[in-house]
């Protein structure tokens, strides 16, 4: 803490079993408002421990205590995980002249804002909405080609997958696997993390350039 940056933060990975007296300490040094997120990352397959005659559900996550030095101006970036093929499938289900895939988001609103209610090619918003866009801005993406046409000519904004960052991530983590026995990057110590997890920390919390310590 003494070290950190004022925009610094730590991550500090442990078991279930000793996370709540950890959280504690955190709290006394950082301050409970310097907490940002309890993260669950799931470390492990299913574990069969009933045939062993284990009394519990199975334990197959760590902990990761995310806090910073000052709430008021941590670094921190959104970081996204890869869209699924089978939500790449439903929900991406169409694809334009070129190849490009796109779904279709609806361009109305509940509150007005500037000039939205006007028609658009002789259609007026849906009873008791308005459109969300300026009429410049439809006309930007008409110019775009940007705007799909239902069968009931209703125009619908096209948002293609290729321009699409992916699914934020959330607070459990379940989409990155520990590190086998015969990985490369596997180094003989027990504690050892994936690339992949350093990774999205670095990313959310530093900006290149920055320096980073693992204590």
């Amino acid at each position: 803490h003494r070290v950190l940056k004022s925009t610094g933060s730590l991550y500090l990975h442990c078991d279930p079993t000793m996370s709540h007296y950890l959280k504690i300490l955190l709290d006394l040094i950082f301050g409970n408002n310097n907490h940002i997120n309890e993260l669950c990352w799931k470390r492990t397959t299913i574990h069969n421990d009933s045939k062993q005659g284990a009394k519990h559900f199975g334990r197959i996550h760590d902990v990761i205590l995310f806090y910073v030095k000052s709430k008021a101006d941590y670094q921190f970036q959104m970081v996204f995980s890869q869209y699924t093929p089978e939500y790449i499938k439903s929900t991406y289900n169409k694809t334009d002249k070129n190849g490009r895939k796109f779904k279709t988001s609806d361009l109305s609103a509940a509150k007005p804002g500037g000039d939205t209610s006007y028609q658009w090619k002789g259609i007026s918003p849906p009873p008791g909405r308005y459109w969300a866009y300026s009429k410049e801005n439809m006309l930007k993406f008409e110019k775009e080609d940007r705007i799909y046409y239902s069968s009931t000519k209703r125009p619908y904004l096209k948002q293609y997958l290729d321009e699409m960052p992916g699914v934020p991530v959330q607070d459990i983590w379940d989409d990155i696997n520990p590190i086998s026995a015969k990985a490369a990057e596997r180094l003989g110590y027990p504690t050892q993390k994936p690339v992949a997890l350093l990774e999205r920390i670095i990313q959310a919390s530093s900006n290149e350039g920055d320096l980073v310590l693992d204590p």
